[in-house]
């Protein structure tokens, strides 16, 4: 039988900082390398700190894009993050936002953990958790 994770309980590599909406809201990815080179595309999931959406453009991770919402009229730097499968010449492309931006994506209904005050409350009460390491005075 599977066991059930509390998030707090997950490896840090695994947990998610903004739960994840699969919604398919159209995009244009730009190239910060090739300003030229644009593909319109759609999220397949998305959060306050990226997306995971599908690309035909070659791209690498590390790279940088810019990620523009035709349907709000903004755009953001991201980070590309991951490279995953393959489908029909395109592949799924994990983009992270330079900086959070749960406005980009121009919800009226968001999840509770996009708000800014939310997520600090939650990383301040992961601090109190932690059990303070005792220090040993230094020797002369």
């Amino acid at each position: 039988m599977a066991e059930i994770l509390a998030p707090d309980s997950l490896r840090p590599d695994h947990r998610r900082r903004s739960k994840r909406l699969k919604i398919r809201i159209p995009v244009v990815v730009r190239s910060q390398e090739k300003r030229t080179q644009a593909e319109s595309t759609h999220t397949l999931m998305i959060n306050a700190h990226g997306t995971l959406l599908l690309l035909a453009m070659p791209v690498s991770v590390d790279k940088f894009v810019v990620l523009e919402n035709p349907s709000t009229g903004k755009e953001i730097l991201c980070r590309i993050t991951h490279l995953g499968m393959q489908f029909m010449g395109k592949t799924q492309v994990g983009l992270e936002f330079i900086k959070p931006a749960p406005d980009f994506w121009g919800l009226d209904n968001r999840p509770d953990d996009w708000d800014p005050q939310h997520a600090a409350s939650r990383a301040q009460a992961r601090t109190k958790k932690l059990t303070p390491v005792p220090t040993v005075p230094a020797t002369k």
